[in-house]
This record gives C-alpha cells, structure tokens and sequence, in this order.
C-alpha cells in the first residue's frame, strides 16, 4: 500500500518588501503583493507539490482562487525550519495576489490548498491551517524626475551616457523596493554636464537644482524629486545628495553613478538601481546607520545591529518581488546577512525602519501644494516673429531629418499685475533662481546658475538657524560658518542680504572638506546690480548680469551623432559674458515643460531622441537670460 505524503502548513506571510511574520510593516494598497506559505513534509514519500489560496476581502465576497506561481519539494527528511525557507524564494509556495484584492481594506487568506504534481491528488494537512488576516493601507506614489548625464572626456574625446538598463531597472527597483505602489516619473531626460570632467556630485547637484527651479517654475510638480545618473566609463563619480533635510523638502536632489560592476554581490547589469535608492533615500530624510565605513549618523537609532535588515532570521526579511518585464525572478533578501540600503555594506535593500521612514517623508510631502499651474503659451511678438521651414523626412543624413520649424520670439517686461501674482512686486523686483557650491573649510563657493524664476518656484520662507542672521563676519554659537547672499542694487541703494542655510552634501569621503549647496529664489529688488556669495563674512564670488540677453532668431538643423537631433541656434551675436541660456521640451502640446539644458553659452543643442518613445511629438522651448531678465522663443515641435 502506498503511503499518503502529509503535509504542515508552517508559516504563513504577506509581503511586499520587508516584513515579519506578524505582518508589522506596512502593506501598501496597489503595491505587488506576495503571498509566501511555508509548507514542509509531515510523513510519506517526499513529493513535488503546487498549491491554491483562498482569498476574501470581507466575509460577503465571492472568495477568489490564486494559483501559486511555483512548485516546492515536500520531504519529511528536509530542515523544516522556517528561516532557512524564508532565506529562498524557491524554499516557499508564492502566490501573486490580483491588483485588485490589494485595494485599501481588509484582506483574508482564507485556506490553502496543496496538490501533487506527479499524481494530481491532493496532499492534506496533518493541521489544518487558520486564516490569515492583513490591512492594505493607502499611501502617495513616488514622483521623481531621473536625468542622464552625458560628459565628453579624453583624447581622441570619448562621449559618455547612461544606458538605458540604468534607467529602466532604477525604476522598476523604486517600485519594488520603496513603499510605494505607483512611481510617476516625469519624462527621462539627456544633459549634457557643464562641468569639465572629472567633476563630482557637488557640481552636477548645482545643475540639477538649477534645472529643477525652472521646471517647477514652469509649472511642474513641486513634490518632484530629482536624481542625476552618471555613467562609470569615463570615471567614477561618487554620488550624494544635497542634503538629508530633517523636514520634508522636494528641493534636495542628489547624483549618483551607474554602470555595469558587480561589487561583489549584484549581477543583474547595473548597480544604478540601489545606488540611486540610496541617494533618493538621503533626499527624503534617511540618514547613514554607520556600520561599514558611512559616516554615523544614525547610529544611536537604527535598530538592527551591523547595519542588517534584521538582528536574527526569525523576525524581519525581505522579499524582492521582481519583474517579469526585465525578467528578474521573485528573491528573497534574508534579514541575515543583508543590509539596509542607507549602509556602505554589501546585499542591500531597505530594513522596515527605512521603509517605514520614507513612507512617513512622503505622506508629509504629499500634503505639500503641488504647485502653481503651467504659464500661458508665449504669444509671437509679431516684430520679432522668425520662421525657418525644412522638409520632414525619415531617412537621409542625419541633418535633413529633422521637421519644420517655426520659431515665435516673445520679449517684453512683465506687466505689473502678473509681476504681483507672480509674487515679485514693484518693490521686490522679479524673482531669481540662485544656485552655488559652497566649501566650509576652506571658506570658499562659486555661484553656479542665476536664472529669473516665478513665484511658483519659491518654497515656503525657512527660519534662518540661530545665530546667521546678522552675524555676517563670524561663525554662529553652534560653530557653524555664515553664508549669505548679497543683492547689491544700482544706483547707490542700500543691499539686501539674505542669510542661506548650506545643505551640506550628504556622502563625503572620510577627511573630506565639508561642501554643500547654496539653492534659493530670491527677490532680487527694484534696480540689481550684482549677486555676491559671502562665506564666513567674505565675498567669495560676484555674479554680474551681461546686457538683456538677445532674442532667439532662428533655428537651423546640423549633424548630430546618432541621430539625434541638433540644432544651430542664431542668437545674432552669441551670448556674452553675463548671458546663458536654457533649453525646455514638452511632450504633451506646452502643458508641461523639462529643461533639458542650463546655463549655456554654445549656440548648438543636441536633443537625444532615444529619451522619446517613438511617435511623440516633441516641442522646443529655448530661454536666453542674463540672470534677471529672460526672453522666450519656442520651435515649432518635431516628431521622434
């Protein structure tokens, strides 16, 4: 007679990233959701088998049957400990819960059932195991904007830029691993770093700040977060964030590298996917633990020891869900030996303490005004309009591939009523956009990026820190050293100074001087004459506006590499010393707009059409500024 094989449900655990078997963490509604049952071999021959659940959101639901997405091994002989299980994806039967069970509310696992993959019979419990019982909690998306930095360097030059794995799998990784069921990401983006390689974190954060002031000025979303890639080949940039804001505060961006290494532990293609995790997580507040050679900044609560998901395999683990679309398998992230994502330590992924941090950070920012909505289209100033026409075509070289073009200058003050609902009164003067780099060792800064801004860009008024205001010459009592900027006015005025609060960058290297970014829009008043940067009570760099930027004329195809799209830009005479301009595109007809270039000084842009899904329709907008006045001309759009 042959023996029937029993089996014992052991544990039973809902889980989305990180959780113990009491379900402590939180489950987000609209997250992927796994179903982990832990089945072992009571008695009889050992045996393959799959398995169904049964699931209810409330006892008057029709239940719902979920296939397991695998099949396990039941052999009595086997370790029926349930850590050793939970350590393997493969060690437990998974089930995929339907989106739409994971709605808020109450969700009921009401049985579970076993079935033999050799004999199709099914394989009862020796206990029959209880329901399980779990809450799905509503909570915001994670909106981020993520840029490609592209840098030129060496001799014969080399161009180097993000791939698109760095891209697609940072995404899909804040998904799985962020506590967060939606990411909205604004359109990726190329730039082209003005800084001269090799440059570092510090430098392309400048950017980034400057870039992200015009897109909220613009109209976009001010709950937006902003990361950098910078791809490995030419040099290594260690990344960081502009700081670790202890309050909820979108304007910290960060940069990080991306690339193909493994470091000893990742063979998935590119670390871009935890590494840009761990320089957002810097932006929305989390701090270093201080276990593997990062500064320690919260090592006095961190609450696992050596910097793991856990202080033993019987409490919390983790669970990477994966993607089928980038054909990564379901894995689990055992609480022992891996590591929180905010640590220097190898096997990375968020412990519940950082999950629960950051969805703490962004129930507060969701709260925040999104912000104002996007400006009116220019209107053509009809003395200025400039049209230059070329004929579509969809091969050829690639400077006769680019579509018509129809370029509408506008040029005129702000009128008085849209100055005041800007924000930017006639005493006040128009708004700017200030954004430098600061050493507070060496008492040094550079003033990076002035660019005139709306009302829509400011952020709500910050109190100074004890002791900046009005101790301009020397450090605060907590040691600090005063920054501020000066806005000097024409004509014999008075200046105005206005004391900033440096968001010191967040990952130095050990000895390294203390640096940080200077990111404020400011009133520049009624007749500017000059911005200064002063560190410790010292001018330490002056920028002075160049004459009213010129209007754009036209626009004219050239020859881009792969491609891409290039344009010529006819200013009349190129800007001058005091004059830079940036370049925006919209996809969705001008609602929104991305910069895409800022602070530049050469007439030619270069527009990677591989950020575009083929067929969109993309539209051009350039700004020339001089720091306090800008001009705006928009091209006609051009399809990918």
């Amino acid at each position: 007679m042959t023996t029937q094989t029993l089996a014992v449900l052991d544990a039973t655990e809902v889980t989305q990233a990180i959780q113990d078997l009491q379900h402590s963490v939180t489950l987000i509604a609209g997250k992927v959701t796994v179903i982990r049952a832990y089945v072992s071999g009571a008695s009889g021959p050992a045996t393959g088998v799959n398995g169904t659940v049964t699931l209810l959101r409330s006892p008057t639901d029709t239940p719902i049957t979920v296939s397991s997405a695998n099949t396990v091994s039941l052999d009595p002989t086997a370790p029926k400990d349930v850590p050793t299980r939970r350590a393997d994806a493969g060690l437990s039967l998974n089930f995929v819960v339907p989106s739409a069970l994971t709605a808020e509310g109450a969700l009921s696992v009401s049985s579970i059932a076993l079935t033999d993959t050799m004999t199709g019979a099914d394989v009862p419990f020796n206990t029959p195991p209880g329901a399980t019982a779990v809450w799905f909690t509503q909570s915001p998306p994670l909106r981020v904007r993520v840029l490609g930095l592209r840098y030129t360097m060496g001799n014969p030059p080399v161009t180097y830029t993000p791939r698109d794995i760095d891209y697609t799998f940072l995404i899909s990784w804040l998904k799985r691993a962020y506590p967060v069921a939606d990411v909205i990401e604004a359109p990726h983006t190329i730039i082209d770093v003005t800084a001269t390689p090799p440059f570092q974190c510090t430098d392309t954060n400048a950017q980034l700040a400057a870039i992200r002031a015009l897109d909220i000025s613009a109209g976009g979303d001010r709950r937006t977060h902003y990361l950098g890639q910078a791809a490995d080949g030419g040099f290594f940039m260690r990344g960081c964030a502009s700081g670790v804001p202890a309050t909820p505060d979108p304007t910290t961006v960060a940069s990080a590298p991306c690339g193909a290494a493994t470091w000893g532990w990742d063979f998935d293609g590119t670390y871009a996917d935890w590494y840009g995790g761990h320089e957002l997580g810097h932006t929305y507040g989390r701090k270093h633990p201080g276990f593997c050679g990062e500064s320690k900044d919260d090592l006095q609560n961190y609450p696992f020891q050596n910097g793991q998901l856990a202080n033993d395999a019987n409490s919390y683990a983790g669970f990477d869900v994966g993607d089928p679309q980038l054909n990564l398998p379901m894995a689990a992230r055992p609480g022992v030996p891996w590591h929180d994502v905010m640590t220097y330590c190898n096997s990375q992924w968020p412990c519940s303490y950082t999950y629960e941090g950051i969805r703490q950070r962004l129930l507060a920012e969701d709260s925040l005004a999104a912000g104002a909505p996007a400006p009116t289209p220019v209107a053509p100033l009809r003395e200025a309009a400039h049209e230059l026409r070329v004929t579509t075509r969809t091969g050829g070289r690639p400077d006769d591939r680019f579509p018509q073009l129809s370029v509408t200058t506008a040029a005129a003050p702000m009128p008085a009523a849209d100055e005041a609902a800007r924000g930017a009164g006639p005493d006040t003067g128009q708004l700017v956009s200030v954004i430098g780099t600061v050493n507070l060792t060496q008492r040094a800064g550079d003033i990076r990026f002035v660019n005139p801004v709306s009302a829509a860009a400011r952020q709500p008024a910050q109190p100074a820190p004890a002791g900046r205001a009005g101790q301009p010459d020397g450090a605060g009592p907590d040691g600090e050293v005063p920054v501020v900027l000066r806005i000097q006015q024409a004509g014999g005025a008075p200046p105005q100074d206005f004391p900033v609060t440096v968001k010191l960058s967040s990952d130095p290297e050990p000895g390294q001087d203390r640096t940080g970014l200077v990111d404020e829009v400011l009133p520049v008043g009624a007749d500017p004459a000059s911005v200064e940067l002063l560190v410790g009570g010292q001018v330490v760099d002056t920028f002075r506006p160049g004459a009213p930027a010129p209007a754009l004329r036209g626009a004219r195809p050239t020859t881009a590499q792969d491609g891409n799209v290039g344009l010529a830009l006819d200013f009349g005479p190129a800007p001058q010393d005091g004059q830079t301009f940036a370049t925006q595109v919209s996809t969705d007809g001008g609602r929104t707009w991305q910069t895409v270039g800022v602070g530049l000084k050469n007439p030619t842009i270069t527009i990677d059409h591989s950020q575009f899904p083929p067929g969109t329709q993309v539209q051009v907008r350039v700004i020339s500024t001089n720091g306090f006045t800008s001009t705006t001309s928009d091209i006609q759009s051009f399809q990918v």
